[in-house]
């Protein structure tokens, strides 16, 4: 289990996007800005969040956003960019 995570953690770089679905049929892009440790040494992925909804064909900047590395490699599987 920890090479699995230790080789999903390798994907996610800084100006890397990934995405994932939301049950609404719109999608959320994420932009890697960047990747630090917290006080205990626990990376974390600093990103760029928009929405995009395909009906309305708007874009929605949902702002910077913050998650531990492992569970941004869960949440946003889909590399695009």
């Amino acid at each position: 289990m920890f090479f699995r995570k230790a080789s999903c953690a390798e994907k996610v770089e800084v100006g890397r996007i990934f995405q994932r679905p939301r049950s609404d049929k719109s999608r959320e892009v994420a932009e890697v800005t960047g990747i630090t440790p917290d006080g205990f040494g626990i990376p974390h992925v600093r990103y760029e969040l928009t929405v995009e909804k395909p009906h309305s064909h708007r874009h929605y900047k949902a702002g910077t956003k913050v998650l531990a590395l492992a569970a941004f490699s869960a949440t946003y599987r889909d590399a695009i960019g």
